[in-house]
Parts: C-alpha cells; structure tokens; sequence
C-alpha cells in the first residue's frame, strides 16, 4: 500500500500550452468581459488577484494506491475571496474524494468524484453551496470520461456549471475539463479558461449577483485539484 502527496497535477505542470478551451457562441464574440487570475499558480498555496477581487487559497490531495488495483484520492483546499458585492470576505473549505477499481485494465468507480465547497462569512455559515460531480449525461459526456456537472447557490442567485473538454481549433476532444461553462436557465453566461492562467470571461454589464456566483465558483473551481488530472 502506497500513499502519495501530490504536490501538483501533471495537467497544471503541463498548461504552460497555449490550448484555449471552445466558447460558446454568444461569449466568443469581442467585447465580452476577460478577467484574468494573476498569481493563481500551479502550487499548493498562494495569493491571487482578479480583476476588483482578491484572496488567497491553499490545497493538498493525497493518494492511496494498493497495487495497482485500488487507488483513492482524497485531498482538501479553502480560499478566500474580496471584492463587488461581498461585504467582506467569503471563505471557502472543500474537500474531494474518488475511489478507483482497477480489473484487467478497466476502471470501475465505486465512489465517484465528488467536490464540495462549505461557504462562510467572516467565519460564520452562511445559506450557500457549492459542488461538482463526475457527470454522465448524454452521449457526449459518455464519450468524455472526465466530464463534470456542478452548481453554486449564492444570495439567492443559483448558477449551474459543466466541464468543457473541445479545444478552440481542433475536433477531437480532450479528456480532462480544460475549463467551464457557467449557465442559467440553459444559457450561457460565462465561460472559465483553466489551462494556463485562469481567465473569466462574461458578457459586459453582467448583473452583480451572476458576477459574485461566477466568481466564487471560479475560485473553487480554479483551487481544485481535480484526481483526473494527476
């Protein structure tokens, strides 16, 4: 039996590419919103700063491997967030968790990944969630082993979310999410770029509430260490 810290996914090592994730086609068009996460690196800790928002993060995930038979993953993260329409910080504490059977080189999954997000304020729980999920909805997603779904409810305001796993250029699909698609009602209302730098893009004059939701789930999603990509 063999338990690894990972430091860092190999996919976040390797995103130095200059891949860009597929946009929808109401947010592919110029003059949309681009807000960059500068300092959101590849390290177990750190401080970032995007756009009017600012706040730290810090992570682990862990590996327990048997043989090559049965691995599980397990890992924990929390981050902080400041900026237009949070009174004054929202932090968040999240854990994943993923089970894996190995048997004449097929994968089975008796514990799917999971990821979820507890949100405070000032150090007190706040009505809010946020959680992302191993997804197979739907041919495509079947086609896509890493695919992920997931939602955040925040003051009121409930944005779903999906993996995007088509590159901007190419037709083949990659395996592992190269960013996000933030929805509401079936539209699209942001996108999340995650190889490389985080980048959010949104449409101009996006309403304050979407703008939080977005935001916060950027953060979480951007802190996750997904065990796909290990």
């Amino acid at each position: 039996m063999i338990r690894i810290a990972l430091l860092a996914p190999m996919g976040l090592l390797a995103a130095c590419t200059t891949a860009e994730m597929k946009m929808p086609s109401n947010l592919a068009d110029a003059g949309g919103e681009r807000i960059s996460f500068e300092n959101m690196s590849v390290w177990n800790k750190g401080r970032f700063l995007a756009g009017s928002y600012s706040g730290g993060y810090e992570r682990t995930l862990d590996r327990l491997s048997l043989f090559d038979l049965f691995k599980q993953d397990s890992g924990r993260a929390s981050f902080t967030i400041a900026g237009p329409g949070i009174s004054s910080t929202i932090e968040g504490h999240c854990r994943v968790r993923e089970r894996a059977l190995t048997l004449d080189s097929l994968e089975f999954k008796p514990g799917k990944m999971a990821y979820r997000c507890d949100l405070e304020a000032e150090g007190q729980p706040i009505p809010a969630r946020f959680e992302v999920q191993e997804s197979r909805k739907g041919l495509a997603e079947n086609l896509t082993r890493n695919a992920r779904r997931g939602e955040i409810a925040l003051a009121g305001d409930i944005v779903s979310f999906r993996s995007v796993h088509d590159v901007a250029g190419t037709v083949l699909p990659v395996e592992n999410p190269i960013g996000y698609v933030f929805e509401q009602d079936g539209k699209a209302i942001g996108a999340l770029q995650l190889n490389g730098k985080p980048i959010l893009t949104m449409p101009s004059g996006t309403e304050i509430g979407q703008r939080r939701a977005m935001m916060v789930a950027s953060v979480a999603l951007a802190t996750f260490w997904d065990p796909a990509s290990t």
